[in-house]
């Protein structure tokens, strides 16, 4: 009987025993569990900052207090001796590692084993943790910030530009503008929030001109490589007035390599609306008065000029009377409307056209590069009957002596005319 009391009363022993031990660990348990979820554990910091035994809470305000510190930091742009100033914020600084407080949490998660050896280690001083801020320039809201500033020319380029006066070139250099070089100003800006620079020196940067000097020089207009005259005795006032004004609005034509150009185009309608006046054209075979009467010499005299240049003549016809002011076979009659005059630019170089009225000449100039070609033009009546004659034009192109080209350009018939015109 004393046995099996013994026995029972050793048996409810070892359960209070039990239930006392059960309870002193499930309390302990419970304790590092409240700790590490509420409080962080020592030597933690942020930012230099102690995160001590702070709630997550209160981690969350410590940081966003230093995010609020950093957006406040400016940077000053200097550009031409005028100083502006942004803060991080304005300039669009966003900051990775603003979530220190969720991470430093989750490190303390855990099992019981887990949580128990992470406590030890931060008291023991045998874990540190240390968290920062990474502050990066947010691209989209840089861009959005920039776009309507330092958008203006500092100074504006200067185009090169060519002078021809007589038969003397002069170019003018180009120069170059400046403006804002604003990718590296964005790259001055990363650099100095990565290193809390306080100030920029905006960069500037080169404006090229549309055609700079080299440009202008790689035309190749350099000299005249062709000239033609014709004589304009005999030239009343209103024709003599209609060939200098066509003559001025011909002049100072670019045309570019392999370029056709076209005399109407460039010239453009020769009525009294524009200012032409009237004078004796040939209209179907008859003379007549009409505006523009005199601007086939200019065409004619140009062509001329196309001859003896050897550019590629892409459109031409005679008059369909006689003219007195150029040999036969070698006018070229334009109108309104047409006919036209056209060539192609065939040298591989810009060409320059200039056109005026000198010592009672028309004048026609094609300055360009030289080809070392010598062009010669004749012209020969193959029929000359009582209602028209027929002239076959010719061209010969040497080059150091060796011929190049040689033949027929070109086949015009003229009616007989009642009475010399124009």
């Amino acid at each position: 009987m004393k046995m099996r009391n013994w026995i029972i009363g050793s048996v409810i022993a070892g359960g209070v025993g039990l239930c006392v031990a059960g309870g002193v660990a499930y309390s302990y348990t419970s304790k590092l569990n409240q700790q590490l979820d509420t409080y962080v554990l020592p030597h933690t910091s942020f930012e230099g900052i102690s995160l001590d035994g702070k709630t997550k809470k209160e981690v969350e305000e410590i940081v966003q207090q230093k995010v609020d510190q950093l957006n406040q930091q400016t940077i000053s742009y200097t550009l031409n001796g005028v100083t502006e100033t942004y803060t991080w914020k304005d300039l669009g600084v966003q900051y990775k590692g603003t979530d220190v407080a969720k991470q430093v949490f989750e490190e303390q998660q855990g099992n019981l084993k887990e949580r128990y050896n992470f406590r030890k280690k931060a008291e023991n001083n045998e874990l540190n943790r240390s968290y920062k801020l990474e502050a990066k320039l947010d691209s989209q809201k840089y861009e959005a910030f920039i776009k309507d500033k330092y958008n203006n020319l500092l100074s504006k380029p200067k185009n090169a530009s060519i002078a021809i006066n007589g038969t003397a070139i002069t170019i003018t250099e180009s120069k170059d503008g400046s403006q804002v070089d604003k990718n590296q100003l964005k790259a001055l800006t990363e650099q100095s929030i990565a290193t809390a620079n306080t100030q920029i020196q905006v960069p500037i940067m080169a404006v090229r001109p549309e055609r700079t000097t080299e440009d202008v020089k790689n035309m190749g207009i350099t000299e005249v490589i062709a000239e033609y005259r014709t004589p304009m005795n005999g030239r009343n006032a209103s024709q003599t007035f209609n060939v200098q004004r066509a003559a001025s609005t011909l002049t100072g034509a670019f045309v570019a390599p392999d370029e056709v150009f076209s005399f109407n185009g460039r010239v453009g309608i020769t009525d009294a609306k524009n200012g032409y006046q009237s004078a004796a054209v040939f209209i179907n075979g008859k003379i007549e008065q009409s505006a523009g009467g005199g601007v086939c010499q200019v065409s004619s005299t140009l062509y001329g000029a196309v001859l003896r240049a050897d550019l590629a003549v892409v459109e031409r016809s005679n008059h369909s009377l006689p003219v007195g002011y150029i040999p036969l076979g070698q006018d070229a009659a334009v109108a309104d409307y047409g006919p036209d005059l056209k060539f192609k630019n065939n040298t591989g170089k810009h060409i320059y056209i200039q056109s005026f009225v000198e010592n009672n000449q028309a004048v026609a100039r094609i300055f360009g590069t030289s080809t070392g070609k010598n062009v010669q033009v004749s012209s020969k009546v193959i029929s000359d009957t009582d209602k028209a004659v027929v002239v076959d034009t010719y061209k010969t192109v040497t080059l150091n002596g060796k011929v190049l080209q040689s033949g027929r350009i070109s086949k015009s018939t003229y009616k007989k005319p009642e009475k010399a015109g124009a």
